[in-house]
């Protein structure tokens, strides 16, 4: 009988029928439960006031130097003396191994039980949401690698491929590590016009498109990353360009304590993204591709304007109220409060797959106030989008769907 919540025997057991056939066996389950275990207890404890978050991998020194990913690609920091691997332990050094590029580094010792043998940093992101540009030196360990992603919240993987997901106690049941494909088709990105006059130059293609595209997503991920890490809650709106007026008039559904003008130089982001392009089109090819393997120093700074206009969002959005943006990614304003409380709505639908095609119904009240007031304000205004991301961590991409309020839960970024 299959389980309604998975433990960490349960997860082993699941974990060892998900093992790719080509990877290295497992451990025995007495140590694979034990592997997982101390990083699911560790997962709800916090550490100075925020949830424990962090990556490890199961791997003695020599597994690791023996693989293609050899130990030189990293800075490894070796313990002297093992620690016992155990929740406390995990707690304590879990701000150092945040990011998917730094590990704890455990395996068994001789008589058994495992400890914790050292640290892994690498200066290159290799899990399914990394988007770092400049040269991909070091590939993820040949391992397995789990990632603590929130409380109860444990995503695992060989290398860089995802093997199995736990979300709120159950496995690969509804998080997704992507944007949900459905929830801005057709509408989330203007993309021509955000491309500018640049957009007339081209011959564009969906290669061109794809580019704009993961642009904005890797902007939105700094954001959406920066709210989560910093404990606060954000409520972002996407609304289409010419509607702002009219949502923002009186008695419509927005009502901004901070509406923003935009300077004479234009509206901050879409300048950046005209400005990568024309660098990307200097330098002989507009393409996610080439973005990502550049290392143009010009480039490298447009980028890192770009990560830094993301932190800012995070900042205004961590104010009381919605921050909102166009499709086009100009910042209209922020402290908005959503007037849809009349909007009748008892139920919404929470996404099984990324395409949004199989739904489970839920009463519409069963989020917090952010929720509620993304639910309504997209049933009020089914062309605008809404990603809710609680005080907890956990994330929400929201739409209207056919006149069914839909949302996606997102693993972390």
């Amino acid at each position: 009988m299959t389980p309604s919540h998975y433990y960490p025997a349960d997860l082993a057991l699941a974990l060892r029928a998900r093992w790719p056939a080509e990877a290295p066996p497992l451990p025995t389950a007495e140590i694979l439960t034990s592997f997982i275990s101390v990083l699911y207890q560790a997962s709800l404890l916090f550490e100075e006031s925020q949830p424990v978050r962090c990556h490890a991998v199961l791997a003695s020194p020599a597994q690791l130097a023996a693989q293609p990913v050899a130990l030189t690609d990293f800075h490894v920091v070796h313990f002297a003396e093992a620690r016992a691997w155990n929740e406390q332990e995990v707690r304590r050094l879990s701000s150092a191994v945040q990011p998917a590029s730094s590990l704890l580094a455990v395996e068994p010792t001789p008589d058994g039980p495992l400890h914790l043998w050292g640290l892994l940093f690498s200066g290159h992101q290799w899990d399914q949401s990394a988007d770092e540009v400049g040269p991909r030196g070091a590939s993820a360990p040949l391992a397995l690698l789990v990632q603590v992603s929130g409380p109860g919240g444990l995503v695992f993987y060989y290398g860089a491929r995802r093997v199995l997901t736990l979300q709120r106690g159950r496995i690969e049941g509804h998080g997704f590590l992507q944007h949900p494909s459905a929830w801005g088709a057709g509408r989330f990105l203007e993309n021509q016009q955000l491309a500018g006059a640049l957009a007339a130059g081209l011959a564009w293609t969906p290669v061109q498109s794809e580019c704009l595209l993961q642009l904005v997503l890797r902007m939105q991920r700094c954001a959406l990353t920066q709210a989560r890490s910093s404990g606060h809650g954000m409520l972002v709106v996407l609304v289409p360009t010419p509607r702002v007026a009219e949502l923002f008039a009186p008695g419509g559904v927005l009502r901004p304590k901070y509406r923003l003008r935009h300077p004479a130089a234009g509206p901050r982001y879409p300048t950046l993204v005209q400005a990568l392009l024309h660098r990307l089109l200097a330098l002989g090819e507009v393409s996610w591709a080439h973005f990502q393997q550049s290392t143009d120093a010009e480039l490298l700074r447009l980028t890192a304007e770009v990560d830094q206009f993301g932190h800012d969002l995070a900042a205004m959005g961590a104010v009381d109220g919605a921050l909102v943006l166009t499709h086009q990614m100009e910042l209209a304003g922020f402290g908005v409060e959503v007037q849809a409380t009349q909007v009748p709505l008892s139920q919404v639908y929470r996404a099984l797959d990324v395409e949004g095609e199989t739904l489970q119904a839920l009463p519409a009240d069963h989020g917090g106030t952010r929720h509620r007031a993304a639910y309504r304000l997209c049933l009020a205004a089914p062309d605008c989008l809404a990603i809710v991301v609680s005080q907890d961590g956990n994330v929400q991409f929201v739409h209207n769907q056919a006149g069914k309020v839909i949302f996606w839960d997102q693993l972390s970024f």
